[in-house]
């Protein structure tokens, strides 16, 4: 996989605390393996690794292989998403359940609602005649197929009569559905009532299940307390309604612990490498930092402070694991993660490319690996589904972050200024030095997506994050001739 075999760091490189910056991706930090493949063979090791969410787990491991990346080439090549805990066949079973639970439950109720057993008519005729039993079965067949009919329509005219009703109903009175539910539901249970006592022809089971589902309806529409209960009780029938993410995160945890093995997970509280984690905390909203050192100097925690952010320090390797874990916990599909009472998430979501953390740790060179383009989406991959459009919004959220990460570098963070003899003038001018910030990034979409988790794509990505990183270093003048092709 190298594709710059003749290449190495440049001599002079003046840089003395090189920080790294790994982006959080998914399934698409398997392109930072190919980077810190480049760095490994360079011999470039950071002072300074800050990591979020893929990325933060991608920085423990290569820190406790010995900043040497072979296990995790393995480990990506061999990840699947279910590795990381996305079952989807767990989703299947939590509906199934929730489905026969809400059944179970209907069905008990409309054993009585809907029973003719109990009906007056039946105390002085006896049991209904085979007739009137025939007309009632095929009633109840006629209403379902009227109901799946009413459905398919919904399916097909959803957006239109979406539109229809906003344009109907736009700044009129908001309790107008509550009033109609009651007068339909109250005409309703008459009819059923009357029909059922009388022993008269009709579909008293599809009764009953509507003037029940009517009910809950009109209940839940009611703005106070027996309106919230009921809200409240439905979501938890609901798949996944009564908890925070669609899985939790004891995979990924389990995942790191089962990756540190064969390297040393003590390398992680060298505070000769400082690591840094961000994830962010969903009850006060602040960015915490994850730090590997004790007492971190007044400058750093104040430089984060500014930018609402506090420091965290990590005394041993199971609360690194924790870090890691929770920087990973992407919202909605993974549960927060809780560290000493407080729940935590992806910090991806708000601060994909932390520059400022790195900075206020006294970097004065700083290599960013990015896992989208720098330049922003571009607009002819348009999304086509609404994951996409959430995938989309969320590229647009990191590329807004490193925007705003860049604006706020230093001045002279372009190009060393050593001045040199220009050779023909005899003048002094700025030579074009080494950069200080160098970007590893993608021309294109990375293949695969956020959760393409497969042998191919990792191959894949390793393949372009390799290139991508030699490609960068050498624009950023980070390196030169290697003395045997000199």
């Amino acid at each position: 996989m190298n594709t710059s075999p003749k290449r190495r760091l440049r001599a002079d490189l003046p840089f003395h605390r090189i920080a790294l910056v790994l982006s959080g991706g998914g399934a698409l930090a398997a392109y930072e393996v190919g980077c810190l493949a480049v760095l490994e063979r360079l011999g470039l090791r950071p002072s300074t690794i800050a990591g979020v969410s893929s990325g933060a787990i991608n920085a423990a491991l290569w820190i406790t292989h010995g900043f040497e990346t072979e296990r995790l080439m393995r480990a990506w090549r061999k990840l699947r998403a279910s590795s990381i805990g996305m079952r989807w066949q767990l989703l299947a079973w939590r509906s199934v359940g929730s489905f026969l639970v809400g059944l179970a439950l209907l069905e008990l109720m409309l054993t009585l609602v809907g029973s003719t057993r109990f009906r007056l008519g039946a105390t002085f005729a006896g049991i209904a005649a085979d007739d009137t039993q025939r007309i009632s079965l095929l009633l109840e067949g006629l209403s379902w197929a009227l109901i799946a009919l009413i459905g398919l329509a919904m399916l097909t005219f959803a957006r239109r009569g979406e539109r229809w009703i906003a344009n109907w109903r736009s700044g009129g009175d908001p309790d107008w559905r509550p009033r109609w539910i009651l007068r339909v539901l109250a005409l309703g249970g008459l009819a059923h009532l009357s029909t059922w006592v009388f022993g008269w022809p009709y579909p008293h089971r599809f009764s009953g299940i509507v003037l029940v589902v009517m009910s809950l309806i009109w209940l839940a529409e009611h703005p106070g307390q027996i309106g919230q209960w009921i809200r409240r009780r439905v979501m938890s029938l609901v798949p996944e309604g009564a908890v925070l993410g669609l899985w939790g995160s004891e995979a990924r945890r389990r995942l790191v612990r089962r990756l540190m093995i064969g390297g040393d997970p003590q390398r992680l509280l060298d505070p000769d490498v400082h690591l840094i984690m961000a994830a962010c905390d969903v009850d006060s909203g602040r960015m915490h930092y994850f730090v590997n050192w004790k007492d971190p100097e007044g400058r750093f925690e104040s430089e984060l402070a500014r930018v609402h952010g506090l420091v965290v320090p990590l005394t041993d390797v199971r609360s690194v694991i924790e870090a890691a874990v929770a920087s990973s916990a992407v919202p909605m599909l993974f549960e927060p993660v809780e560290i000493d009472g407080r729940r935590f998430v992806d910090g991806g979501v708000f601060s994909n490319q932390p520059l400022h953390a790195v900075l206020a740790d006294g970097a004065d060179a700083v290599l960013v690996v990015l896992l989208s383009p720098g330049h922003g989406p571009s607009p002819d991959d348009r999304p086509r589904h609404m994951m996409s459009l959430g995938f989309r919004l969320l590229e647009i959220a990191n590329w807004r972050d490193l925007q705003a990460e860049l604006d706020g570098l230093p001045p002279h963070w372009t190009r060393a200024d050593h001045p040199a003899t220009d050779p023909v003038g005899g003048h002094k001018r700025l030579p074009q030095g080494p950069a200080r910030i160098c970007v590893a990034e993608p021309d294109h979409v990375l293949p695969g997506g956020m959760y393409g988790y497969s042998n191919a794509n990792a191959r894949e990505l390793m393949r372009r994050g390799e290139q991508d990183m030699w490609a960068a270093l050498e624009r950023s003048g980070w390196l030169e001739d290697s003395p045997a092709d000199a």
